[in-house]
């Protein structure tokens, strides 16, 4: 009857042993490639605590701070300050880097979220991370990093027919619309999407309504960035 009792309290300590083990290791599969060694030893302290052990001494020596996280923005902007989003451990300092080098330092509140306001851009791609520090100087690793592109140039269009006021009769009552502009650039005519050729061009069979037609093609880049051309052609049956 002992010898029973006493194998069912092993039992027990096994499973719970076992359930331990694999806690621990689905959860260094998710920490470490999220959050870096750092968290690890977060957890381990953790564990230690779970254990029984007396992590005081440990966390007195390793402060740990997770990294912040940084909302991804648009890819494009045609703005030149945007506002960067993101969350971290409350009442610490945030140090956000600009292209590789410090921008600003600002407070994270108590409830985890920031914004990182006035960002100023350069032509072309800018990158954007943090860290996060604590006021005995301990320092998380680096955030993600994000990254948008300024441009404020509008896109080239070059429209090669048809001429403006241009009058066409009989069938087909289309006309062709071919032209010209940058790479990665979208085309539309009277918001009808039009497809850019590898070199750049574009030509579009638009179907024509009796009297005057108004073709607004447009082009834009992914920055937001336009440039219309108005065509008016005049087509009678």
């Amino acid at each position: 009857m002992i010898r029973s009792r006493l194998s069912r309290i092993e039992t027990k300590k096994e499973k719970r042993r076992l359930s331990l083990a694999i806690g621990g290791i689905v959860a260094i599969l998710i920490l470490v490639p999220l959050f870096g060694v750092k968290a690890l030893i977060g957890f381990s302290v953790f564990v230690d605590s779970l254990r029984g052990g007396s992590p005081a001494s440990t966390v007195q020596n390793q402060v740990v701070l997770l990294p912040p996280t940084l909302d991804p923005p648009a890819i494009a902007t045609n703005t030149a300050t945007i506002s960067i989003s993101g969350k971290g451990q409350a009442n610490n300092t945030l140090i956000v880097y600009l292209n590789n080098a410090e921008f600003k330092k600002q407070s994270i509140p108590t409830d985890g979220a920031f914004t990182i306001n006035a960002v100023p851009l350069s032509d072309g791609p800018n990158t954007i991370s943090a860290k996060l520090t604590d006021e005995k100087g301990n320092t998380s690793d680096l955030s993600n990093v994000v990254s948008v592109t300024y441009a404020n140039t509008p896109p080239k269009l070059d429209i090669t027919g048809p001429e403006d006021n241009t009058t066409t009769n009989g069938d087909p009552n289309t006309v062709a619309v071919t032209g010209a502009t940058d790479d990665n650039i979208t085309v539309t005519i009277n918001d009808r999407f039009v497809v850019v050729k590898s070199d750049n061009t574009f030509s579009y069979s638009y179907p024509l309504n009796e009297g005057d037609n108004i073709l607004n093609i447009l082009a834009q880049d992914a920055a937001g960035n336009q440039t219309k051309v108005t065509r008016k052609v005049t087509y009678h049956r």
